[in-house]
């Protein structure tokens, strides 16, 4: 008989491109995240123990989260930024405590927005001894001008009736979106056993 490891290994790894209106990539920075922030282990927690947690939402406001079956939820729609991967300005290092972007880029079509699509995934693929699955966003500026400045990014998701972030990164680089460019990002969560 096969002994068993002694513990598995949970990684996180992102991918940002940027397109121009052409289709030809200009921009493209990807490696191991180092985000996973404490709502992580907390929600996973509160399921576990099938009790509560206190965890601080997007607004900085302390809530009572327990095992509801929509926590981590990130399948956000057209338009929707309350959830899903978001981009923004900050540049300030990621700290296990984050529970918002810094500065995040809004929705829309004016000056230094962009458009966000829905949120994508894959189902888990197993290939032994490791198991992920990816999701993505891609956000179209539609603004008439570049959009720059871009240097974080991360992941909302639902807990309970209000919104943390999950995991978020800040960017070797600065990012700059061109007038009818996208910008992609993609997290991958793996399991190694």
């Amino acid at each position: 008989m096969t002994p068993v490891q002694e513990h598995l290994q949970e990684s996180l790894f992102y991918e940002v491109v940027v397109k121009d209106r052409e289709g030809l990539e200009i921009f493209r920075e990807e490696g191991p995240s180092h985000s996973l922030t404490e709502l992580w282990n907390k929600i996973i927690n509160a399921h576990a123990r099938q009790s509560t947690n206190t965890i601080k939402d997007t607004d900085g406001v302390d809530r009572t989260v327990g095992q509801y079956f929509a926590n981590l939820k990130a399948n956000a729609g057209i338009g929707t930024t309350s959830y899903g991967i978001r981009v923004g300005k900050g540049n300030t290092p990621v700290d296990i405590s984050d529970y918002a972007l810094e500065d995040p880029v809004s929705e829309g079509t004016g000056v230094g927005q962009l458009s966000h699509q829905e949120m994508q995934h894959t189902s888990p693929a197993e290939t032994p001894p490791d198991c992920s699955f990816s999701i993505w966003r891609v956000m179209f500026n539609y603004t008439g001008s570049t959009v720059s400045g871009i240097r974080e990014i991360g992941c909302y998701v639902v807990m309970g009736s209000w919104y943390g972030l999950a995991f978020r990164d800040v960017l070797a680089s600065t990012v700059s979106v061109p007038d009818g460019g996208a910008m992609t990002v993609t997290y991958t969560i793996k399991v190694t056993a």
